[in-house]
């Protein structure tokens, strides 16, 4: 579902995603279903990879012949981050943008507005962002925040709770495995699998919801608190109350995700 936001604020999408997989994924052995098989094996055929399904576990082979052992558990955990990394690699792929408009080289210029800043520097950003913004969405009136947006991204790395420098190609790796609280040495895929969906607009949408790449999932139904709600109307650039919240009613599990009009035209730009 296409969103009118630029971009989401990252901050949000990140919170509100790591609340909602906290209150609503459960342990399970997880069966995928025909649709997700297909797509993720026509995703690794574009890198020179073969795939394997068995019941509960997936074997990948490398381009170099290499094999990795997946549970299927694993593309479920990574589907809790899917909104988070594609604006995550929308934000990378505008701040470069910027960085060719501004003619700075990429990345010396990435790790000066890391180790150091001033007002000047930010005003400077701050106005090519806003010219590059213009360009591409010159009626939209967030122009002003999402530049914003941007600045914090490449400044202040705990809004997006970042480590590795934005010029790495494996920046994203530890916000989104830290989320999860799994640690990269015997998780480290998944990361991979986030990145998938991230780049490939079908599994992209095809993942937004648990029950629709997998067969019969066990979902925990739940009550969202007021934080949840306020971080999921955040993140979905909602300005007014459009969740009500009911201490009878069951949370839906499988709240409407966007995507923002960035992200979209990134994936299209791809094809």
């Amino acid at each position: 579902m296409p969103n009118t936001q630029i971009l989401k604020d990252l901050n949000a999408v990140l919170t509100y995603a790591k609340q909602r997989f906290h209150n609503e994924f459960v342990a399970q052995e997880i069966v995928l279903n025909d649709s997700f098989k297909l797509a993720y094996k026509r995703y690794l055929a574009t890198k020179d990879c073969s795939i394997e399904y068995l019941t509960h576990t997936t074997i990948i082979t490398t381009k170099a012949g290499k094999k990795i052992y997946v549970a299927n558990q694993w593309f479920a955990i990574a589907s809790y981050m899917v909104d988070f990394c594609t604006e995550l690699l929308t934000y990378k792929y505008f701040l470069i943008k910027i960085c060719d408009l501004m003619h700075v080289n990429v990345e010396v210029y990435i790790k000066k507005m890391k180790e150091t800043l001033n007002p000047s520097e930010s005003q400077h950003f701050l106005a090519a962002a806003k010219k590059f913004l213009k360009k591409d969405f010159s009626q939209n009136p967030d122009i002003d925040k999402v530049s914003q947006y941007l600045l914090n991204f490449v400044n202040n790395y705990s809004w997006w709770s970042g480590n590795k420098t934005i010029d790495r190609a494996d920046f994203f790796v530890s916000p989104v495995l830290n989320a999860l609280n799994i640690v990269n040495v015997s998780h480290g895929y998944v990361a991979d699998i986030i990145f998938a969906f991230s780049t490939d607009i079908y599994l992209r949408k095809l993942v937004e919801n648990l029950d629709s790449f997998a067969i019969n999932p066990q979902i925990n139904k739940y009550t969202p608190d007021e934080e949840e709600t306020k971080l999921y109307r955040l993140a979905e650039g909602h300005s007014e109350i459009s969740i009500v919240l009911d201490s009878n009613a069951e949370h839906r599990p499988s709240p409407t995700i966007s995507i923002s009009a960035a992200s979209l035209n990134r994936f299209r730009s791809k094809g």
